[in-house]
């Protein structure tokens, strides 16, 4: 089948499009005509001369022009032509999972049509109250000045969209996670996608690869078997405090990964603190002790604890501070911080971009949507590209059994 003629073609990309900016556009004509004649008429009833209705006919025109102006730039930009992507590539995706995003389709539509059901009455609900609002203001002692004014006609009707929409996307976008991840993710390997179960947190606490937060996001998660390698590799943000204290300790990645055998030993290699922090995060374990290396270059980004100072340096040699260094200059993530008990070895990766990994197209774009596939197999080679570089720190790895 010609890749045009499905939904994923851009002739039927194209007509969505077409179709969503004129929806934009009748939508704004009729938001802008109620926001005319509403402070129009809330003018004359309030100054009944001449210059009532001047000041209300002109009052209203303005922000029904601008409404206008930002709905004709908002059509614009979703005619605007999508960004070139690897045609060949896209187009083999979209055939090897032709079945799974059919179905996908299917769900997605019967999602369109819901928003579109509760937006029939969400979004006029919205606009009207926000017209309510203005209108009710021009009686008051202090009326909303134009910025006052635009923002409310502006936001009220988003927000009974937002309203309508909030539910459905967000089962749709999970739909789609569940259903085309794992097959992109065994694409790679001996792997699959699943949301993310909330690990376990308290042995990187307690060592302080994570020293604040009350809050674990779990997001998505790639797991099974890489390089013959038990893995797992999940999207976490931490964040602690609340409303304006809320504060993001952490957004990145998390990597497990199982040794081939056991180190007999506990190795935590953390951020430098400062001096007070450093303290502290000794106070926390007193089961352990700072190990002393070499590489002052090192010792001057990370502090070592250890239960075990010969296992430690084992387990830290040079090569390995090399590559772990390294790995804090890649394009995507910061400096890592490294926790190793018994055999797993656990890799806190802070993404340098705070943006979300393994994210869907809209429910608004097809399913087989190029640029998005393209992108979500991207981002699983992204993450596995970081587990290479993980397993790739000790090249002993390789042949120690037991």
């Amino acid at each position: 089948m010609d890749p045009s003629q499905t939904p994923a073609g851009p002739q039927a990309g194209r007509q969505g499009s077409a179709r969503t900016a004129r929806g934009v556009l009748v939508v704004a004509a009729m938001l802008a005509l109620t926001v005319w004649v509403g402070i129009a008429a809330a003018a004359i009833i309030r100054n009944p001369t001449m210059g009532g209705l001047a000041t209300g006919v002109f009052g209203g025109f303005i922000p029904a022009l601008v409404i206008m102006g930002i709905a004709a730039w908002s059509a614009m930009a979703l005619m605007q032509k999508p960004k070139p992507v690897d045609m060949v590539a896209s187009d083999a995706l979209a055939m090897q999972l032709k079945d799974v995003l059919d179905e996908v389709e299917a769900a997605r539509m019967e999602t369109v049509a819901a928003i579109n059901r509760r937006a029939f009455w969400r979004v006029p609900m919205g606009a009207a109250a926000g017209v309510a609002l203005v209108v009710v203001g021009q009686f008051s002692d202090d009326a909303p000045d134009f910025l006052e004014t635009l923002g409310l006609l502006i936001v009220s009707p988003i927000a009974g969209y937002v309203w309508a929409s909030l539910g459905p996307a967000s089962a749709y976008a999970r739909l789609y996670k569940d259903k085309v991840l794992p097959r992109l993710a065994s694409s790679f390997g001996a792997l699959s996608y699943r949301g993310a179960r909330t690990p376990d947190l308290s042995r990187l606490k307690e060592e302080c690869i994570f020293r604040r937060f009350d809050v674990v996001e779990a997001d998505d998660e790639i797991f099974g078997t890489y390089r013959t390698r038990p893995i797992s590799i999940i999207e976490l943000k931490l964040t602690h405090g609340s409303g304006k204290n809320k504060q993001t300790t952490f957004d990145g990645l998390l990597v497990t990964l199982e040794l081939p055998r056991d180190t007999g030993a506990v190795t935590a290699v953390v951020s430098d603190a400062g001096g007070l922090g450093n303290f502290l995060d000794l106070q926390k374990g007193q089961h352990r002790e700072r190990v002393r290396l070499e590489d002052v270059a090192f010792e001057k980004i990370y502090e070592v604890y250890g239960t075990d100072q010969v296992a430690s340096r084992a387990l830290l040699h040079p090569a390995f501070m090399e590559k772990l260094k390294a790995l804090g200059e890649l394009q995507d993530f910061e400096r890592p911080q490294v926790l190793c008990a018994g055999r797993v070895l656990q890799i806190a990766m802070p993404k340098r971009m705070r943006a979300n990994l393994f994210e869907p197209p809209s429910f608004s774009r097809p399913a087989a949507t190029r640029e998005q596939l393209v992108q979500l197999q991207k981002d699983i080679a992204g993450v596995l590209a970081v587990v290479d570089a993980v397993i790739d720190l000790d090249h002993r790895f390789e042949v120690r059994s037991g």
